[in-house]
């Protein structure tokens, strides 16, 4: 076994964000650093986690992403000394699109006309 790892654990679906340090054994997995910080169980007590009637854990599902600085990750990937493993709020809307449509709200409210290839300006 390597030796220890420090990571961070954050979850990021209240405000402000709750964080926890571990020291865990080399060789730990996402799934098992995740079942160690008791992150599990403040979600469950905040009703954002796993839907009632679901078993398992909150991450398990669709409610709940699982990354490391940002990129997501498996349950069984092993993580590395200095790692933040972030959980994050599901994505209801693709941010392109939600940039799109911010878009168009701003030029329909200035009275522009979106650009298209056959209009000449």
């Amino acid at each position: 076994m390597a030796g220890r790892l420090s990571i961070e654990v954050i979850w990021i679906g209240i405000e402000p964000p709750w964080r926890m340090a571990l020291e865990l054994d080399g060789g730990t997995t996402v799934e098992q650093a995740l079942a160690l910080s008791g992150v599990a169980d403040l979600i469950n007590d905040r009703s954002i986690g796993a839907s009632s009637g679901e078993a398992g854990m909150p991450w398990e599902g669709d409610s709940i992403g699982v990354a490391c600085f940002g990129r997501r990750v498996a349950l069984t990937d092993p993580l590395h000394d200095g790692d933040r493993i972030e959980l994050l709020p599901k994505v209801i809307v693709d941010p392109k699109i939600a940039r799109q449509r911010r878009e168009d709200h701003r030029r329909r409210l200035a009275g522009e006309r979106r650009w298209t290839p056959d209009r000449a300006v």
